[in-house]
């Protein structure tokens, strides 16, 4: 039997449902899967079922009407990678100096 994780990061939880949910997993195996690997607490069934309807595109993964696809580029994504790659203590501070990157589009309140 595999070892379950303890007081999994939200972010952890959300990358496993999007990544089961692009294999196309069916919720009640993934909400399985994740009391398995996590335990019974982790996330509830309709939290995960929630998460499972935005990743496919049914609720609007937006905030305050802003679109985030704009912001971020190929050629962005490839230059944020690269600086990570050469220095693994890359912060979040780093980002915006380095990238001229504003978080106000990512710290709105719901």
């Amino acid at each position: 039997m595999f070892k379950t994780i303890d007081q999994p990061a939200n972010c952890e939880i959300k990358a496993v449902i999007k990544f089961f949910n692009a294999r196309n997993v069916l919720p009640r195996e993934i909400y399985r899967q994740i009391n398995v690997n996590y335990g019974e607490n982790a996330m509830s069934e309709g939290m995960m079922r929630k998460w499972v309807r935005m990743f496919r595109g049914k609720m609007s993964t937006t905030r305050s009407g802003v679109d985030r696809s704009a912001v971020i580029t190929e050629e962005l994504v490839r230059c944020i990678d690269e600086k990570v790659r050469s220095n693994r203590r890359f912060t979040i501070s780093d980002l915006s100096m380095n990238f001229q990157i504003t978080f106000d589009l990512y710290y709105t309140k719901l």
